[in-house]
């Protein structure tokens, strides 16, 4: 479907890759990868991984998958879910109506295999996910996912992404977690006037503006001190 190349960070060569839509035949490779990625972790918490019941529900329908393909071999992956009426629809955390529930979909897991980071990929699988679910339905409007505060790396794609920070609490038995947003068919302004920026670390006065209706919108490194800039959306414009 798609094609690039890119290096292999062990020995520096240069491959080429393909990326297509996975499949249920994928669906071992795809636990083999996740499982790869897990281990190098040395905080298993900023990860939330999903099983092969949340995997299999995916790749017949409920949500969409796009892999990442080196000689054959799976190197990284990206997955959609339509959560629907699910209990786990963030909509319902957002405060949405049943009706707009059903127009949510969830940014769930990405990875991308150690030797192959650097490359852009999971970048590359935002934008290539996106575009695939834009040309095959028109449904659904509230693109939403969770992040762990300090996972810099997916919280930067995220938010790379114009995706916002609209809330953090406690997720997945008692782990906390930054809740996104973005409406695909809406772009939310914001009010730079109003910018604040708190520490990373402070995650009550985070909590303190969001509950005010602040924004998190970006994610800055000032002299070693990681912060988050807050402000207030002032409106928004139809993209149609």
């Amino acid at each position: 479907m798609y094609t690039g190349e890119l290096i292999k960070r062990k020995d520096q060569t240069k491959e080429v890759y393909q990326v297509r839509r996975l499949t249920m035949e994928d669906l071992n490779e795809v636990l083999k990868v996740q499982q790869v990625v897990l281990d190098t972790l040395e905080n298993k918490e900023r990860l939330q991984p999903l099983s092969e019941e949340e995997f299999t529900l995916i790749l017949k329908g409920d949500g969409l998958m796009l892999g990442v393909f080196v000689k054959g071999y799976l190197t990284a992956f990206r997955a959609l879910w339509f959560p629907g009426e699910d209990k786990e629809n963030l909509g319902r955390d957002l405060g949405l109506s049943p009706n707009e529930q059903m127009k949510v979909i969830h940014q769930e897991i990405s990875i991308v295999l150690p030797d192959y980071r650097g490359n852009g990929l999971q970048k590359r699988l935002a934008v290539l996910v996106m575009r695939e679910l834009v040309e095959n339905t028109s449904e659904f409007e509230y693109v939403c996912c969770t992040v762990h505060p300090f996972n810099i790396p997916s919280l930067k794609d995220k938010l790379a992404q114009g995706m916002f920070i609209v809330k953090v609490k406690e997720k997945y038995a008692g782990h906390l977690r930054y809740i996104l947003l973005k409406q695909l068919s809406v772009e939310i302004m914001v009010d730079h006037n109003t910018k604040k920026i708190v520490p990373l670390a402070d995650i009550g006065e985070q909590s303190r503006l969001l509950n005010e209706g602040y924004y998190g919108l970006e994610w800055i490194d000032q002299e070693s001190k990681q912060s988050i800039v807050f402000a207030k959306p002032k409106a928004s414009n139809s993209k149609s």
